[in-house]
């Protein structure tokens, strides 16, 4: 299952650092296999040519043959894209680890931001209903370790929702800063149980990105 997370983590972000994309995302079926890879990029390519700078690039670095047809491209004008001034890049999900014995486990969760890494643990009961709040309070701590001790992440609620026939994990999460409160709300696809750890940490930066890419008031 490991092998798994890593892999699809690591296409999601090579994928993000080909020239033009914006944002990727791949979407894996209940046997493990890739059957959907969407991306979002600007327009100094067309959509032609950037299926196959990602099919060059997925065989070249991880020996994937993708099929151009599992590859949907959108794409958005640079000036919707400029980011605020003074923000910076949003984090990434470098790694994912998950460690068990016979009744909990314990989850590190490894965020990026160039060259820079902030790491996030958190331990909790193997089963049960808040099984998966382990994942979502090791990359909050992640998160915190990025922020610095004056941001204070609370998580509010963590749920499972079906919307258009797609199981989705959703967040609910309060921020605290010096300068204010904020309530925000995340939500990603979880597309097999194998990848539900990964779908709540995805789900957390779906909240907090935008804000924790903000430029601290001093």
């Amino acid at each position: 299952m490991q092998e798994i997370i890593d892999l699809q983590v690591e296409l999601d972000q090579l994928i993000s650092r080909l020239s033009g994309v914006v944002a990727a995302r791949t979407v894996l079926n209940n046997d493990d296999s890739i059957t959907e890879i969407h991306v979002l990029s600007d327009l100094s390519k067309s959509p032609k040519q950037l299926v196959r700078d990602i099919q060059s690039a997925a065989m070249a670095m991880l020996g994937l043959d993708l099929d151009y047809k599992m590859i949907s491209v959108a794409q958005v004008g640079s000036h919707m894209l400029l980011p605020g001034k003074g923000s910076e890049p949003r984090l990434m999900i470098r790694r994912i680890t998950l460690n068990l014995d016979s009744q909990n486990q314990d989850v590190t969760v490894v965020l990026a931001r160039g060259d820079k890494t902030y790491e996030g643990h958190s331990r909790g009961p193997l089963h049960g209903k808040t099984r998966l709040h382990t994942a979502a309070y090791a990359c909050l701590n992640a998160l915190k370790a990025c922020r610095g001790p004056e941001c204070e992440l609370t998580l509010l609620e963590l749920k499972q929702i079906e919307i258009a026939g797609t199981t989705c994990c959703t967040t609910a999460v309060a921020m605290t800063e010096p300068f204010g409160d904020y309530m925000l709300y995340g939500i990603a696809p979880a597309a097999s149980p194998e990848m539900e750890m990964h779908s709540v940490v995805m789900s957390v930066l779906s909240a907090l990105n935008r804000p924790i890419s903000r430029p601290k008031r001093t």
